[in-house]
């Protein structure tokens, strides 16, 4: 520190005031610098809250409509039937056939006496609303179909609609 005090002090007073003018237009730039990146990062974060805004908004709407729309009577599925049988008819009420594109039954495991089975149900090309719809009616069919996996993929050349696997299990005693 001592060189640095002993270096300004032999510098002429014309000198000094340069370097005091340096100094302050580094300092400003330097200061714009930080302030412009502030200013682009807020604006950066303003736009990510407007588009977690707009999917809110569309979720509220797809839960308004779910509320608003009554379950069709194809697509409560009673207690008869099997596993496969009750989810082709709740996701053709639902979703429609055109959009079912399979159903995957998987080899049931057994594990303490109990079996479980489940199906793979891939959608396609669904509204949120749809799929949220679809959602809803499995867990609030008689008796529950139990969801155990969703998966969503939106389609890139059609921002609202999806791609979607549900997949559903069930569980039975074995003796």
């Amino acid at each position: 520190m001592n060189r640095v005090v002993s270096w300004l002090a032999g510098l002429t007073t014309r000198e000094r005031g340069l370097l005091a003018v340096a100094v302050a237009v580094t300092a400003i730039v330097a200061l714009g610098g930080v302030l412009l990146a502030v200013r682009d990062d807020v604006r950066t974060l303003r736009a990510r809250v407007a588009a977690h805004e707009r999917e809110l908004a569309e979720v509220r709407r797809a839960a308004t409509v779910l509320a608003r729309d009554a379950v069709p009577p194809e697509a409560t599925p009673g207690d008869d039937g099997s596993l496969l049988a009750r989810l082709e008819a709740v996701a053709g009420g639902v979703v429609g056939r055109d959009h079912i594109a399979s159903m995957t039954p998987s080899a049931g495991t057994v594990e303490d006496g109990v079996a479980e089975d489940r199906i793979a149900l891939r959608v396609t090309a669904a509204s949120l609303a749809d799929t949220v719809r679809l959602l809803h009616v499995l867990e609030t069919a008689t008796p529950p179909l139990q969801t155990v996996r969703v998966e969503l993929r939106k389609l890139p050349d059609d921002p609202g609609r999806f791609d979607a696997t549900v997949e559903v299990a069930s569980w039975r005693a074995v003796p």
